[in-house]
């Protein structure tokens, strides 16, 4: 994954945080489960990029591989349950 597709992600991410959020109010445990997952594809995004920058490649392999993990769950939320 390059700078400008880590850029991209996090784009996405940042919609679905602020942008397309649940109406209901207070968060049901389901939804609070599923955008959790979001924060921690976040924390993996930027674990990338600074694997990048130290030029630690297996740190760079594992963070990638724990990031497409997570956004499977989130994308496939109603499968997975």
């Amino acid at each position: 994954m390059n700078k400008i597709q880590i850029k991209k992600e996090l784009k996405k991410i940042d919609y679905e945080l602020k942008v397309n959020r649940p109406k209901i109010s207070p968060y049901s445990h389901n939804v609070v489960k599923r955008r959790t997952f979001l924060l921690f594809a976040q924390v993996h995004l930027i674990n990338i990029l600074d694997a990048k920058s130290r030029k630690d490649k297996w740190y760079e392999k594992f963070e990638t591989e724990m990031y497409y993990k997570i956004m499977d769950k989130y994308y496939n939320w109603g499968k997975n349950e």
